[in-house]
């Protein structure tokens, strides 16, 4: 062994007794659980499937610097990155869509639009509540190649009438446009830092207020805000950039109003510390309209029309294109036309998501009864990412992602049932006596060649233990083998709900039976102990049309 493999191997501890817990923020998923996820998780990706998704996986494992180049503060503040054993900085991938992006960059498709969905754990250092986790499952689409607001609507709709088909009704869509505020920000010449820096404010502010915004900006970029400021712009009345002005002339004009008295200082410095204060007063007026601008958008909210009727009155104010309303409300025609309920949709242009990538329609879907935690759903229009993902040109693009875990509560909460359809266990197998083993073994092994769900009872119990664990456990029959029955026969007995072998009057032929003939009784007749057919699992599932994949 290498002497630099020697130091990863610890010394010797002394050994703890007591029991080890699970990471706070994580969960164990006991049986009902895992059931309840998978089939949440089942029915969106068929929801997914029948609009012509296909499926891809992603690892968990990614670059850290795939989440740094553009997903904002509100992400890269919950990252868990570390230096792997090769000194490369990597993370636990914190969403889905930069890493399907990053895939589809990898391997392009052939023809666009490309359209693929993937499920999977994602982490963020969240702090953990009900309904948010710091490891959760997410199931989302992404479409590459999908321009105008026929593929926006689409995508929302695709969203809302995968709930319906859940069966989860109270839900609210929320749309919004952070290409807006985008557009004013190149009006004011804005860019870089502080561009990335107001985007990201839009949802702050619609969180805490403008005033905590003006103060995490101050923090974050005093050389242009201050706080207890109170702007003094108005209408499109902005300071002139003087980026373009001449430096020449400025010099002129320096050196006149001295009349050559400038001291210890030459002219250069001179005009240099003043060309920099103007550029300082430019940039604080432009961050100041621009964070007015933001405490304005945010107050457009509530239904279509009355929305997008202040939105207009406040774009024609500072003068800025309506197109993306003009969009908006195309949008919501379209969402119409896909059944999607005009009552379930608001506009909201405080909307942003506190992610950087998105750069038009950007949209959430909410659920009435889950409290702080009421998102399911969140997505929109990000035409900007494969480009800064290494792309070789950009490509229009658009996605969502749903927490399974919350449509899993939202679930319960309108049904008092999370758990989806699910078919007990059909046989339980029971050697008569502890010398039957051999013929039980046999016996579950044929029942199990033939498609039956099959557990055969290794613990040694009596009898009567073994039919009250049938009950309890949810089996839909007992299946009594014993050396003194007929080589290849069973004794079956359907388990009644209080957990006892149906009596005389059931219709399953008394004393031993062949194998075969206990199949054709489980296709034949329903069982006792849930009321729907003694067939395995993947059967019904296949019957309930919940077995498909894109």
């Amino acid at each position: 062994m290498d002497s630099a493999r020697l130091r990863l191997v610890p010394e010797r501890m002394p050994v703890e007794r007591r029991p080890l817990e699970r990471v706070r923020g994580t969960q164990d998923h006991q049986t009902r659980q895992a059931s309840s996820l998978d089939a949440m998780r089942t029915k969106c990706e068929y929801a997914f499937g029948l609009h012509g998704f296909r499926r891809v996986d992603v690892p968990v494992l990614e670059p850290a610097e795939l989440h740094l180049r553009k997903s904002g503060l509100e992400i890269i503040s919950k990252l868990y990155s570390f230096h792997d054993l090769g000194g490369r900085r990597i993370c636990l991938r914190p969403e889905l869509t930069a890493s399907m992006v990053r895939a589809a960059i990898a391997q392009p498709s052939p023809r666009l639009p490309d359209k693929m969905f993937a499920t999977g754990p994602v982490f963020r250092y969240e702090r953990p509540s009900r309904g948010r986790f710091r490891q959760f499952m997410q199931t989302g689409v992404e479409v590459l190649g999908a321009e105008g607001v026929l593929a926006d609507a689409e995508i929302i709709a695709l969203a809302a009438t995968t709930l319906d088909s859940i069966g989860i009704t109270k839900y609210t869509v929320t749309i919004g446009n952070v290409g807006i505020l985008g557009e004013l920000l190149t009006h004011l010449g804005l860019t870089g830092r502080r561009r990335a820096l107001l985007l990201e404010s839009l949802e702050d502010a619609r969180r805490h207020g403008i005033e905590a915004v003006r103060t995490r900006f101050a923090s974050l970029d005093p050389d242009v805000i201050h706080p207890d400021e109170t702007s003094q712009i108005h209408g499109n009345a902005v300071t002139p950039d003087l980026s373009s002005a001449s430096e020449d002339a400025l010099a002129r004009l320096v050196a006149q109003t001295s009349a050559g008295d400038l001291g210890r200082r030459t002219l250069e410095d001179v005009t240099t510390r003043l060309a920099a204060r103007m550029h300082a007063d430019t940039a604080r007026a432009a961050v100041d309209r621009a964070l007015a601008f933001i405490d304005e958008l945010g107050a457009v909210r509530g239904d279509p029309d009355t929305a997008l009727d202040a939105a207009r009155a406040l774009l024609l104010t500072h003068g800025l294109d309506p197109k993306p309303l003009d969009q908006l409300s195309e949008t919501i025609a379209l969402l119409d036309a896909f059944g999607v309920k005009r009552e379930r949709v608001q506009i909201d242009l405080g909307l942003s998501r506190g992610l950087q990538y998105y750069t038009g329609m950007v949209f959430e879907v909410d659920h009435e009864a889950l409290g702080a935690e009421k998102q399911l759903c969140g997505g929109g229009r990000y035409d900007d990412l494969y480009r800064v993902l290494g792309g070789r040109q950009s490509v229009t693009a658009i996605g969502f992602a749903f927490g399974l875990e919350r449509l899993v509560l939202a679930k319960e909460a309108e049904t008092g049932d999370g758990r989806g359809d699910q078919v007990p266990d059909a046989v339980f197998v029971v050697p008569s006596n502890p010398g039957d083993a051999v013929i039980a073994a046999r016996a579950a092994t044929a029942l199990r060649q033939k498609g039956v769900t099959t557990t055969l009872d290794t613990s040694g119990r009596a009898a009567r233990g073994a039919v009250a664990f049938a009950a309890r456990e949810g089996f839909a029959y007992l299946a009594m083998v014993s050396r003194e029955d007929p080589p290849g026969t069973l004794r079956l007995r359907p388990i009644t709900p209080d957990g006892v072998p149906a009596d005389e009057t059931s219709a399953v032929p008394d004393g031993p039976i062949p194998i075969t003939s206990a199949l054709e009784w489980f296709r034949e007749n329903p069982t006792v102990s849930s009321g729907g057919t003694g067939l395995p699992r993947s059967t019904n599932r296949a019957e309930n049309g919940t077995e498909a994949r894109s």
